[in-house]
């Protein structure tokens, strides 16, 4: 089995003859257009609205400060393979009036705070994702795309849950969004592991004027941390 690549998850996407600061705002600008790839027009509408992409670029973890973090468990023992990044925190644009929470408008400190991603070399799983915030409390989303799904994803919750309790992130839910388009016996099996482990079905009801709002895409269920 093939050696896990040594050098940092963001510095991957770059040129090994760039500067430091060109590669980071490189990886910046791969990591924020990937996350957003996998977005919906129903997450579009409430988490970004018209938010520019240079702004999202430079909420990438890894992207304005340090390359890179080891996620460590309780004892402070180092865990190889669980690398995320650590960046500045800017807010992007509102969302749409039609979808936020009267209380959310014209708010500084709301919706997307940082892109996140993540790889498990131990379960061999890569996780994109991005934390939100209404001002109070934080909440970090994560993807279950083709990078994940099929993989052992122990390890890699159990990082991500750690994740969530570093100061940087200082998440109180933890939310996982599963591809609606998995076929159907490994999506009920996905959610039937999950809703073992205590997630339970999530809505959009925290960012959103209602709790019908749901996505075509992305089926969520959340846990608390």
């Amino acid at each position: 089995m093939p050696s896990p690549p040594q050098s940092p998850p963001l510095a991957a996407y770059t040129s090994a003859t760039e500067n430091p600061s060109r590669r980071r705002r490189g990886a910046a600008h791969t990591v924020a257009e990937e996350c957003e790839r996998l977005f919906c027009e129903t997450l579009t509408a409430v988490f970004l609205g018209e938010g520019d992409l240079a702004v999202q670029d430079s909420l990438v973890t890894g992207g304005q400060t340090q390359d890179e973090i080891d996620v460590k468990g309780d004892k402070g023992v180092q865990r190889p393979g669980h690398k995320v990044g650590l960046g500045g925190l800017i807010t992007p644009t509102a969302s749409p009036e039609a979808l936020m929470k009267p209380e959310l408008m014209n708010t500084a400190d709301i919706l997307v705070r940082q892109w996140v991603e993540m790889f498990d070399y131990a379960g061999g799983a890569r996780f994109r994702g991005f934390v939100a915030s209404d001002g109070m409390e934080k909440t970090l989303f994560i993807f279950f795309d083709e990078g994940v799904n099929g993989n052992d994803l122990k390890p890699g919750l159990m990082a991500l849950l750690e994740l969530c309790e570093l100061p940087a992130f200082d998440c109180s839910k933890l939310v996982t969004c599963l591809d609606r388009h998995t076929e159907p016996e490994e999506l009920a099996t996905l959610t039937r592991d999950l809703g073992w482990v205590g997630f339970e079905p999530y809505t959009l009801v925290d960012w959103t004027q209602s709790d019908q709002i749901i996505s075509d895409s992305w089926i969520f269920l959340s846990m608390d941390v």
